[in-house]
């Protein structure tokens, strides 16, 4: 059963040999280094255990909300690739915005890029309305590069497909002296889009039962993330909600 699902429509088609090319961005104030654990839902009492009984004071920053992203990749998944086989240099490209709505006010279109630990994004707020239980993915495509500037559009033309919707709860935390952020995240919800012509939140795909714990600060503190992280009890992982979603495709 196709369960709604259809061909791409052919005006996000793409030439095979349009790129995007980060340089066209302006340049990086700020790379931060991150690292990701992960533990199972059951162990959530003690990872905030060890969250907020850490010598580095770590305390609550933000009131914890709903965080919401729309993926975008190429034709051939070249991000989803790239991520399975650990390339250390890459790219993804995401529309978030916060809440419980399907039809945000406003968001944001994210270039998230990494290169081994260190990574940095660049963002366009997106001030229109995204309805996405009636918007199709072509209209969906040509609202968002109506609303951002050039270097942004270029990237909407070479990655146009939306493979994945997912969703999340968020909570924010900081170390005392404000040089490390700590966010765990549950109840993750995976909604593969790919070869869908229109949103779609029906096809919920089983996700693992994950929380995702993830250390961040400017990278020249790493070395207080590194000292801060050695009694950490859970491993680090290459944990990667987007790849998850689509690899949740086979289960479908």
């Amino acid at each position: 059963m196709d369960h709604g699902r259809s061909q791409r429509p052919s005006t996000l088609d793409v030439p095979k040999d349009l790129s995007f090319d980060p340089a066209r961005l302006p340049p990086i104030d700020d790379p931060r280094y991150e690292v990701k654990f992960t533990a199972d839902v059951i162990d959530l009492p003690h990872v905030m255990a060890w969250i907020t009984a850490h010598r580095l004071g770590f305390r609550l920053s933000y009131p914890d909300r709903v965080v919401n992203n729309v993926y975008l990749d190429t034709p051939g998944l070249d991000a989803y690739y790239e991520n399975l086989a650990g390339v250390s240099r890459r790219e993804k490209a995401r529309y978030r915005w916060y809440g419980e709505t399907h039809a945000p006010a406003k968001g944001t279109l994210e270039i998230k890029c990494r290169r081994d630990s260190i990574g940095w994004k660049w963002n366009a707020r997106v001030n229109h309305p995204m309805d996405l239980d009636q918007l199709t993915w072509m209209a969906f495509h040509d609202q968002l590069r109506s609303h951002v500037d050039v270097p942004f559009q270029f990237l909407l033309d070479s990655q146009a497909f939306p493979a994945l919707i997912n969703r999340y709860r968020r909570s924010y935390y900081e170390s005392r002296d404000g040089l490390l952020r700590v966010t765990v995240d549950r109840d993750i919800e995976l909604y593969p889009q790919v070869g869908r012509a229109r949103p779609s939140f029906r096809f919920r795909a089983h996700s693992a039962r994950a929380l995702v714990i993830e250390v961040k600060c400017a990278a020249r503190h790493r070395n207080i993330a590194a000292e801060a992280l050695t009694q950490m009890p859970w491993r680090v992982s290459r944990h990667s909600k987007y790849a998850l979603g689509i690899e949740s495709l086979e289960n479908l």
